[in-house]
């Protein structure tokens, strides 16, 4: 006859209770682990807390930088014969990495463009285009910006190609000054014939353009 283990109260009390409710068993877990349950909650409120107030951050950087930006383009705007370009540099310098500051690096590179620092104008639109994609509007600001200045240094096989790739880009960019510049940058570089090649390209492409009439007259120009 198999003999019968006695199990004394004690030991019963030693034992797991089977019939502890869920909230029972994580008042046990947390009186046994109270250590590690605070530093979890812990770490979740702060990384809740770090990330509501990353975004505060990046909305009140953004609305500063707007600020700046359109202080920036206040100045131009309302300058006549003066450029200020150090008044600009000065707060460009206050503004953020983003597409603010690219926005304001544009102005201020038309400006130099206008005062005829063509270096600078060079390195401020080069600038742009490192920081922002190929297609984004602030890079073809920038290639159409870059190609004037070749022009105006001429350069004029430089300047052709970025309007080139300003076409081939195929995006909404308004496109009839970049062709209308091309032809001219073929002009001034000797090559009649695809200057008028790229007008007649504009007599299909902008038809309806209400400045198609300098087109036709240039195209008749060039074909005498």
């Amino acid at each position: 006859m198999a003999k019968r283990i006695k199990v004394s109260r004690k030991d019963l009390l030693k034992e797991p209770d089977q019939f502890l409710s869920t909230s029972e068993k994580a008042m046990v877990y947390y009186m046994d682990n109270r250590a590690t349950v605070l530093g979890g909650v812990a770490v979740v409120l702060i990384s809740i807390a770090s990330f509501f107030g990353f975004k505060y951050f990046k909305k009140t950087q953004t609305l500063a930088n707007e600020a700046f930006y359109f202080e920036i383009e206040k100045i131009v705007d309302t300058a006549k014969d003066s450029k200020p370009t150090s008044e600009v540099e000065s707060i460009l310098n206050k503004i953020g990495d983003g597409l603010q500051k690219e926005r304001a690096s544009l102005l201020l590179a038309d400006l130099y463009f206008q005062n005829q620092e063509y270096d600078k104008a060079d390195a401020l639109y080069s600038t742009v285009m490192n920081s922002s994609s190929a297609g984004q509007v602030n890079y073809q600001l920038a290639q159409v910006g870059l190609a004037y200045n070749y022009e105006s240094n001429k350069q004029y096989q430089k300047a052709i190609d970025l309007f080139k790739s300003v076409i081939d880009a195929n995006t909404d960019f308004p496109l009839f000054e970049v062709y209308w510049s091309l032809s001219r940058c073929y002009e001034l570089n000797s090559d009649s014939s695809n200057a008028l090649l790229i007008l007649r390209e504009m007599q299909i492409k902008f038809a309806t353009n209400p400045q198609m009439e300098k087109v036709e007259l240039r195209i008749k120009q060039l074909s005498v």
